[in-house]
């Protein structure tokens, strides 16, 4: 594998650009639930100085921004770019991020966090998703290597991809760089 080649096969690379964005509708979802069951602030702990927080769901919320933030100033930093704007509070900061880490995908998938910002992808959205306790439908992303048509589609369950027609399976994972 040459330097600025993705690290991730094609069916992965779509399976990535579809959970990207799908972090967003996600984190609304959370986000609205969490409204739903809100009924006051959180009990103070003896002994803490701060209040803990209100839920595991909330903690879910904080590091998926954190994290996507994290990618999208090391992805500029590393190619030069501006530095990103202020986008105001969660939800606009949030989904003016995913857009823009889906915008850059192709050059994020290429340069050298590639396999972790991959991996860490999946598994905010491994965790958000078994939060919520809903699955996107599926939706055909990609020709299948197999047999060459559009079915090849993100397993809701499992973090890999399959297609439709003739069942062929691929785990979503890094390439191996070949020396």
């Amino acid at each position: 594998m040459s330097a600025g080649e993705p690290v991730w096969c094609r069916p992965c690379q779509s399976l990535l650009r579809h959970r990207l964005v799908e972090l967003d509708d996600l984190a609304a979802k959370i986000g609205a639930a969490l409204d739903q069951r809100r009924s006051g602030p959180g009990e103070k702990v003896s002994g803490t100085r701060t209040r803990p927080s209100p839920s595991a769901a909330v903690d879910d919320l904080d590091e998926l921004l954190h994290t996507l933030l994290g990618w999208e100033d090391a992805y500029r930093e590393a190619r030069s770019l501006p530095p990103r704007p202020r986008r105001g509070r969660f939800a606009p900061t949030l989904a003016g991020t995913v857009a823009w880490l889906a915008q850059h995908l192709d050059g994020l998938l290429a340069f050298d966090g590639a396999a972790d910002f991959g991996r860490e992808i999946l598994d905010l959205h491994r965790r958000l998703r078994s939060s919520n306790r809903t699955g996107a439908p599926r939706r055909p992303t990609a020709a299948c290597p197999d047999c060459d048509l559009m079915t090849v589609s993100p397993d809701p369950h499992a973090d890999e991809v399959r297609c439709g027609a003739c069942g062929w399976t691929s785990t979503a994972h890094p390439r191996k760089k070949v020396s």
